[in-house]
């Protein structure tokens, strides 16, 4: 078979098999996705979804019994049972603040919406401090509206979801001091965070309203289900109609009290037989007519094309043996006749281009450097956009607003100073030192990137710093390093459990800082080379600047930095300042 016939049919060939190929796999998809395997991920879903809420609630069962005998809770709450009316309300003030930084604390480790302590007083007991962001918990809880619950949670529904309040007497050598209640949300952000992870919409109808729903069309539906639904705890499955489009639903009835009771669903667009013919003939037509007008137009073009194309090889092999002074004649005013002409200008001017192309390298570079430049602004210009968007919310207080703008004023600054600092890089400027502080400048950074940590469900564990850490040096270079480290840390995290823990030691004559995290490690070539300029092992596309810029900074601190990493179980990295000289 000669090279023509060859490739019209392989060109038809490699066009048709493809297109259809596509449109198989397409179909088996669309099928794959409707009737009764979409039914069977819905209820697999649905299945999850309770099997969520019940080891939610397994879970604050176990943490307020882990809470309510814990020894700075119950050392309060005696106080305040036995001397709460003798203590003056500036003291009593403070008290309270300390005792409500320790809850908030609590919340945060142990993933609380909303923790309540209450002191005793006659027959019922009385707020002292709530924490979380809960607006229902009460603030009187009679003494026999406890013994009714007898163990189990009091639950509310209220119009944007169901709240469940789990309470638990604390006790004092053996006699009753206080209450504790934590209290959770099944509210529109907990259905949207389930919503988002397992990519369909949910529903909750309880007592004739909506409670929450990602579903649409479903202003008569939720009434309909109701009524031809059974309340016996069971799955059932149906389908409705939203303009024109059909949606197929699995839901069944919940209960978790006398007044939080109705049905939840889940669900999404469903697609008939009919519906499938009629999109698959819509994606067979276009191409398959595009495969027939490719195929005739190069039968057309194919003789000319493939002279032309030899009479190239020619010269190609002419150019591989050194002969440059090739001159192809220009017969076409089209693609190939600016081919020929480009060929024999290359030819005659490879030289040249051999040249140009040492330029070039140096070019790129100078680009690969301007992208690492990028990376490092964008990670201020990141942050004063995340807080630019808080501030145009409007939930703000004044107080927050005023800290949110300087926060923004002093990441505009870091960017200039960083502009000096990436210049610094190739010089041997001297910093501004001066003696500080290292945790309120660690501090600082993980505030910056409180609005990611919460996004990312990452939590920061900080230990306490020695006393006296103090080292001589430059602020701003310093936080550029634990904002570099920091960075890092998140972007290796990809799991919902993501932990990063601080801390800090005395260690020879210097400070030792440890910054760890459990993401995804590096391999030992990785860690070899985590210091190389430009040099990344990040999928989404590091420049590898940050580390090297650290390394830098942290020698011209006359410390170190250095990476211990194991794959899948975390990376840790050691900073080490000297101690700043007494005089």
């Amino acid at each position: 078979m000669k090279l023509r016939t060859r490739l019209v049919v392989t060109s038809f060939l490699a066009l048709l098999i493809p297109v259809l190929l596509s449109i198989a796999v397409a179909a088996a998809i669309v099928v794959e996705k409707s009737s009764r395997s979409q039914e069977l991920y819905f209820r697999a879903a649905l299945a999850r979804i309770r099997q969520d809420i019940s080891d939610t609630e397994q879970r604050y069962r176990a943490s307020i019994s882990g809470l309510a005998t814990a020894s700075f809770l119950v050392h309060k709450l005696y106080v305040y049972n036995k001397y709460w009316n003798y203590i003056s309300s500036d003291v009593l003030s403070g008290d309270i603040a300390v005792l409500k930084d320790e809850l908030e604390s609590y919340l945060l480790s142990e993933s609380i919406d909303s923790i309540a302590v209450y002191r005793t007083e006659g027959d019922h007991y009385k707020s002292v401090v709530v924490v979380g962001n809960s607006t229902y918990i009460p603030d009187i809880v009679d003494r026999d509206q406890l013994g009714r619950l007898s163990g189990q949670p009091d639950y509310l529904q209220i119009s944007d979801g169901i709240y469940a309040t789990f309470y638990i007497p604390v006790f004092y050598e053996g006699r009753e001091i206080g209450l504790l209640a934590l209290q959770k949300a099944f509210n529109r952000g907990y259905f949207e965070n389930l919503s988002l992870r397992y990519n369909l919409g949910i529903a909750l109808y309880a007592q004739g309203l909506y409670r929450y729903s990602s579903l649409p069309g479903l202003a008569d539906a939720g009434a309909l289900w109701a009524r031809n639904h059974p309340a016996n705890g069971g799955f059932f499955t149906g389908t409705y109609t939203d303009r024109k489009r059909v949606y197929k639903y699995v839901g069944y009835f919940f209960q978790m009290g006398e007044d939080a009771k109705g049905f939840l669903f889940v669900g999404g667009p469903s697609m008939t037989a009919d519906d499938w013919w009629r999109t698959f003939l819509k994606f067979a037509m276009i191409p398959l007519i595009c495969v027939a007008v490719a195929t005739m137009l190069f039968i057309f073009w194919a003789s000319e094309i493939i002279g032309q194309i030899r009479e190239l090889l020619g010269a190609v092999g002419q150019v591989s043996r050194g002969l440059y002074d090739v001159r192809l004649p220009v017969r076409r005013s089209d693609e190939f006749g600016e081919l020929f002409r480009g060929f024999t200008r290359m030819a005659s001017d490879l030289e040249e281009n051999r040249r140009q192309l040492v330029t070039s390298e140096k070019m790129a570079a100078i680009g690969r450097f301007s992208a690492g430049v990028a990376h490092e602004i964008n990670n201020p210009l990141g942050i004063i956009l995340n807080h630019v968007q808080l501030l145009r919310s409007g939930k703000l207080s004044p107080r927050e607003e005023g800290d949110f703008l300087a926060r923004m004023e002093a990441e505009i600054k870091r960017v200039n100073r960083l502009l000096t600092n990436l210049l610094h890089h190739a010089t041997d400027d001297e910093l501004a030192f001066s003696d500080f502080a290292l945790e309120p400048v660690l501090n600082e950074v993980v505030q910056l990137f409180g609005p990611k940590l919460r996004l990312m469900g990452v939590k920061v564990q900080a230990e306490h710093f020695p006393p006296n850490l103090t080292i001589e040096g430059d602020a701003d270079a310093v936080k550029q390093v634990f904002f570099n480290v920091l960075y890092n840390a998140l972007q290796a995290i990809h799991h919902g459990q993501g932990m990063i823990r601080i801390g800090a030691e005395e260690n020879g004559d210097g400070f030792r800082v440890r910054v760890s995290d459990n993401g995804d490690g590096m391999d030992r070539t990785t860690q070899d080379r985590v210091f190389e300029p430009f040099f990344t092992s990040k999928k989404s596309g590091g420049t590898g600047i940050g580390l090297a810029l650290s390394q830098k900074i942290m020698k011209q601190h006359g410390g170190t930095i250095s990476v211990e990493s194991e794959i899948n179980v975390g990376t840790t990295v050691l900073l080490w300042f000297p101690k700043r000289d007494v005089a």
